[in-house]
């Protein structure tokens, strides 16, 4: 009679036990950058900008995170991955930013009602942790970026350039990653900014 009930309970064990304390929380996050150089005066001068679909690197169209852990060595996460997809999140990213530089009179990710003067193309190549140098983490974003100018007859490629940032992060802080990429990408976008806002006075002329 006791073999019997030691077994039931024994039984019972695996079916009162928690998966949190086998399984990992998985999570969920989105890039969050604030725009803070608007351009002075400058509002509603150079049209309508439509930011096109984003191009990324096959290796980083999927939702969790990339990893790179030694030379020509990458992970994947699965516990810890965008909300959305990153081509359409860092798409949104752009869109919020140049609306608020005051270069456009308006930004749109999608053609509409309004015929847009100017096309953003671009290509991310590179958006991970590297973690290659265990005492020297950093997070890591590369990104292509090509303005045309669409006549409504042509286009013509008035603006090409390739940015590449890394931050570093603390290599126990899944958090630390996000702030990384964050400042990277807003470091990107203040050089793109003053960049394009040259080319586009000079073009104006």
């Amino acid at each position: 009679m006791k073999q019997m009930l030691l077994i039931g309970i024994l039984l019972l064990i695996p079916s009162c036990l928690s998966t949190k304390s086998i399984y990992p929380e998985k999570k969920f996050y989105l890039l969050e950058v604030t725009q803070k150089t608007p351009v002075i005066n400058q509002a509603h001068h150079h049209g309508i900008l439509r930011i096109a679909k984003i191009r990324m690197s096959p290796p980083y169209t999927s939702k969790g995170f990339i990893y790179k852990k030694g030379q020509n060595s990458y992970e994947t996460d699965f516990y810890n991955e965008f909300l959305i997809s990153p081509e359409d999140m860092i798409a949104e990213l752009l869109r919020s930013w140049m609306e608020s530089s005051g270069l456009f009179e308006r930004v749109t990710c999608s053609p509409g009602h309004f015929k847009e003067n100017y096309i953003l193309e671009a290509a991310v190549t590179s958006f991970h942790g590297d973690y290659s140098d265990v005492n020297n983490p950093v997070a890591v974003i590369r990104i292509q970026f090509f303005l045309i100018k669409d006549s409504g007859l042509n286009y013509q490629l008035i603006f090409q350039k390739n940015y590449a940032r890394q931050v570093a992060i603390d290599k126990n802080n899944t958090q630390s990653l996000i702030l990384g990429w964050n400042k990277a990408f807003t470091k990107i976008m203040i050089d793109f900014q003053s960049e394009i806002d040259k080319k586009l006075r000079n073009y104006a002329r």
